[in-house]
């Protein structure tokens, strides 16, 4: 049998179009509330062909492997990069009137060190759907939330957003990075259901990782690669049919970390777009930037066709067991970006502007810059270029 994500509206308002060119779903009547399920079930060829027809049924994709968009290795930094606090100055938090008061963030990663001193005054709410356990042995979601929110530490500032208090984390990764896209989908209705302002998350469906799973099962190796790219189409299209439902209402932002995969400092040639579910269609993703000669340019692991980028090289953060450590990735350009939504969420409040994920989107988008990536920043690898806090846009 094969494990299958199943994405039902019970009320069948949403309903799957007789013509698939259509659009694919869309709901009798737009103005009902949304209330879309996710389900796992493991099923034969038979089950599938039996309950395809189901009118509550919206999308039936196999379940599979994901991944931590894991820190790149420090070596390829040097070592004036990892300036305490130099990412938080390039993107305006030095000099904010904002610090996120109100707003509430929802990260899913590996979970978190709750302990940690900097997120003293926080409340965390925090729930595992990994299994592992809602602590974080592995560092890097701690890591992530503190870039984010974080208080200061030893005199030395990690948050971008100090004024939020309302953390919600799901961890949605084990200990060891590796993850079910069954997980990722549940973390993402439970951050929705609890009403999150911004959901991040810096994870990518794993199609090596599902080869390797099918040829372990006795798959051929071309028939195991074929369904490894048929469950990562289908688990992307999962991602965007929940977003198409839910952004009839009032919606969150989701930002994802691009992925870590080019190694520019090979060749240029070896680049790669974004990781799913990054990729989605309602889903901002996040490159990393870094200090070089001229100012700043794209991380040489960052993925191209970002929308957007922010600091990803040397940040200093929170490390396990009460310190800072310092990490590289788009994952770290991920957490100021959502740090920055946050600043942007409160001062949009605070003019009495709706705050939807297109309004937010627009405002992201509208106020960053490319100035201090110079003038080859190309819209490949910059997307619209650097984000800025409210107020703070360097000139």
């Amino acid at each position: 049998m094969t494990r299958y994500i199943l994405l039902r509206d019970p009320t069948g308002n949403w309903r799957r179009s007789p013509v698939p060119l259509a659009g694919g779903i869309a709901p009798q009547d737009p103005d009902a509330p949304t209330a879309p399920v996710v389900e796992t079930a493991d099923l034969t060829p038979q089950d599938v062909r039996d309950i395809i027809d189901d009118p509550t049924l919206l999308t039936l994709q196999p379940a599979m492997c994901t991944r931590l968009i894991a820190p790149e290795p420090m070596d390829e930094l040097r070592s004036a990069d990892a300036v305490p606090g130099w990412g938080l100055r390039a993107i305006g938090a030095d000099w904010t009137p904002s610090s996120g008061a109100g707003v509430r963030v929802a990260l899913l990663d590996t979970g978190i060190d709750a302990h940690h001193p900097v997120f003293s005054g926080i409340d965390v709410t925090a729930q595992d759907f990994a299994g592992t356990g809602i602590a974080d042995a592995n560092g890097h979601g701690t890591h992530v939330a503190a870039t984010v929110l974080g208080r200061d530490l030893g005199g030395t500032r990690v948050g971008v957003a100090r004024g939020v208090t309302d953390l919600l984390v799901a961890k949605a990764l084990a200990d060891n990075g590796r993850g079910r896209s069954e997980d990722f989908f549940q973390a993402m209705l439970w951050a929705l259901r609890s009403k999150a302002d911004i959901i991040g998350f810096a994870l990518a469906f794993d199609v090596p990782g599902q080869i390797d799973a099918l040829t372990e099962e006795g798959y051929p190796t071309a028939l195991a690669t074929l369904a490894a790219v048929h469950a990562y189409r289908g688990n992307l299209r999962i991602c965007e049919v929940l977003l198409q439902m839910i952004a009839r209402d009032q919606a969150p932002l989701l930002l994802g970390a691009v992925g870590n995969d080019c190694l520019r400092t090979i060749t240029p040639e070896f680049e790669t777009g974004p990781s799913a579910p990054a990729a989605a269609a309602g889903v901002l993703a996040i490159g990393a930037c870094g200090p070089d000669e001229a100012g700043l340019s794209p991380a040489p692991f960052s993925n191209v066709g970002a929308a957007l980028l922010a600091p990803g090289a040397g940040i200093i953060s929170a490390g396990l067991g009460g310190g800072l450590r310092t990490l590289n990735g788009t994952s770290m350009a991920l957490a100021h970006a959502v740090g920055i939504a946050a600043l942007w969420v409160e001062q949009m409040r605070k003019e009495d502007t709706p705050v939807t994920a297109q309004t937010l989107a627009a405002k992201l988008i509208g106020t960053a810059t490319r100035a201090p990536l110079g003038p080859r920043a190309s819209s490949v690898e910059c997307g619209y270029g650097l984000v800025q806090a409210p107020k703070g846009a360097l000139e």
